[in-house]
């Protein structure tokens, strides 16, 4: 069926446009995170803020900035999978860069699918990594994560009553634990699926691999380690006497996250800690945004830095390789060209 004229003008302007509706959407995204933010925060005075800042220990913040790095190294897991599943397995170090880069670009950036391919783009430039094998690894790394937020949703919600929550409003147990069950239900769902392959999944022609039932678990184990770690390096930061709040928390922090994951603002700026403070009242709530703060700049900002650096770094390498291939090819080139031939 062809689709009516309007119809096929709206979609012609749309893909013309699409960068500045896209740039208009994510600053609609981010007024209205903000306005929602000020509301939130019109009651806490500056000076409470400072003064919960300054309640932050060093030895908090060095535990945070430590389980930090171990969320990235936990990260790293999903390129070397998702490689492994492609079969193209690469060495650790360039699937280790390819996932840190790849990951706090999209963390930072937003817009997880191109900011990540363009990251690994770079860093598996000079290898047999193909683009429809980035794409691929995209996938799969982001399956790997959503398997891990829903998992970790789903235990959740059908362990700890009243951990879903906005404001003073709590969600019913029955209805919590049918959502929970319902997730926990089509994950299983998906390791038989798994367990049961036949081979790669065929959409439009384009061939996804289907993981093993090993590699289905695997995928499990990293995305939910990696979150219940990154999701704690928040949590070091409080007070010790918010610490038992931990199950509250964690659901907390994945429903942040699958927000901010959708509005796809930068780094889920102000959204994800617009989120995180009405799913979490009973915690003291200066307290809660100094750490806040002080996470978004130790699992957001400096990875982000340091992934520039890195980045930078393997250009800079690459473009030296190229030169000196570039010369030791025409040093070769001259001396065959400057031999005499055998006389006859």
């Amino acid at each position: 069926m062809t689709p009516h004229p309007l119809v096929r003008r709206i979609i012609a302007w749309t893909g013309a446009h699409r960068a500045w509706l896209s740039a208009g959407m994510m600053a609609l995204v981010l007024l209205v995170a903000g306005i929602a933010l000020a509301r939130i925060l019109e009651d806490i005075h500056p000076d409470e803020i400072r003064g919960a800042l300054s309640a932050i220990t060093t030895g908090q913040i060095l535990l945070s900035l430590g389980l930090c790095a171990l969320s990235y190294v936990v990260l790293t897991g999903y390129d070397v999978l998702a490689l492994g599943a492609i079969g193209k397995p690469q060495a650790y170090w360039r699937a280790a860069l390819g996932s840190f880069t790849a990951y706090t670009f999209s963390h930072n950036l937003g817009f997880a699918p191109i900011t990540g391919a363009a990251a690994r783009w770079r860093a598996y430039r000079g290898t047999n990594v193909n683009a429809p094998d980035i794409a691929r690894i995209v996938v799969i790394a982001g399956v790997t994560f959503w398997l891990g937020i829903l998992v970790l949703l789903g235990i959740f919600l059908v362990s700890f009553p009243g951990a879903l929550r906005i404001e003073d409003r709590v969600l019913s147990y029955p209805t919590q634990a049918a959502i929970g069950g319902a997730i926990l239900v089509a994950m299983a769902l998906y390791l038989v699926a798994c367990a049961r392959q036949t081979g790669p999944l065929v959409i439009l022609g384009w061939r996804l691999p289907v993981p093993t039932l090993r590699q289905a678990l695997m995928q499990f184990a990293l995305a939910a380690t990696d979150i219940a770690i990154a999701s704690a390096a928040l949590l070091v930061l409080l007070p010790e006497s918010a610490w038992h709040h931990y199950p509250d928390f964690i659901i907390a922090y994945v429903v942040a996250m699958v927000v901010a994951l959708i509005t796809h603002a930068p780094g889920g700026l102000g959204v994800f800690e617009a989120v995180i403070l009405v799913t979490l009242p009973e915690v003291d709530r200066p307290a809660l945004v100094s750490a806040l703060i002080l996470y978004r700049i130790l699992y957001y900002w400096l990875p982000f830095l340091l992934a520039l650096l890195f980045l930078g770094g393997k250009e800079l390498l690459d473009l030296k390789g190229a030169k000196a291939r570039s010369a030791g090819s025409q040093a070769e080139r001259s001396n065959r060209e400057g031999t005499p031939s055998d006389p006859p």
